[in-house]
């Protein structure tokens, strides 16, 4: 659960969002919120097209945006792109990906970890999110300005040329550590690990 919106992995691993859809972080090619009328639920409720033959592994929902970790490994995110919380370098307060048809499915982008990274987890703060990769180490991007990257500073990364991918830097947890888990809140400011 997000904010104000909810997704739902089912059993064949596809995935349905509703609630407040204002900044498409229903990830439906529109911002019409769903589940406050009986006829946009059940049947009516259409999956999340986020390519084909994509299914979700997992799924973590912010205030205005949701990423999910898909068969093939790769992370996508969608919503608003303020402070470049979805990794592809959008910056603008007005700024979305999803509220189109044509933006999810095949052409909703994928997070650039570095070469040879893999997600095994997402987690969603109100402005950052953060990823396990299958080495143990953690990754975070987004909003900074209460250092919930972890990198000793006050600097936004994932909206600029340079800030993902290998120039992403690994948060620096100590000396021979590996983390098992991470988990942050819709509304937080903060990562654990």
């Amino acid at each position: 659960a997000g904010f104000q919106h909810t997704c739902a992995v089912f059993t064949d691993r596809e995935l349905k969002c509703w609630g407040d859809n204002k900044f498409a972080q229903l990830g439906l090619g529109d911002t019409t919120d769903r589940g406050d009328d009986i006829n946009n639920m059940g049947d009516n409720l259409p999956f999340v097209n986020l390519g084909t033959g994509r299914t979700v592994k997992s799924i973590s929902c912010g205030v205005e945006h949701t990423c999910a970790i898909l068969d093939d490994n790769a992370l996508k995110c969608w919503g608003k792109a303020l402070y470049g919380k979805l990794g592809n370098g959008g910056t603008s307060n007005s700024y979305t990906i999803g509220d189109q048809p044509n933006e999810m499915g095949n052409n909703l982008p994928t997070v650039n970890l570095g070469d040879g990274r893999v997600a095994v987890s997402v987690t969603t703060g109100r402005y950052h999110n953060c990823v396990l990769l299958q080495d143990g180490d953690v990754k975070c991007w987004g909003r900074n300005d209460y250092g919930q990257l972890g990198q000793g500073d006050n600097a936004d990364r994932g909206g600029a040329p340079g800030e993902m991918g290998d120039d992403l830097l690994i948060v620096p947890l100590g000396t021979n550590v590996t983390v098992k888990a991470l988990v942050s809140a819709p509304t937080a400011d903060h990562t654990c690990v």
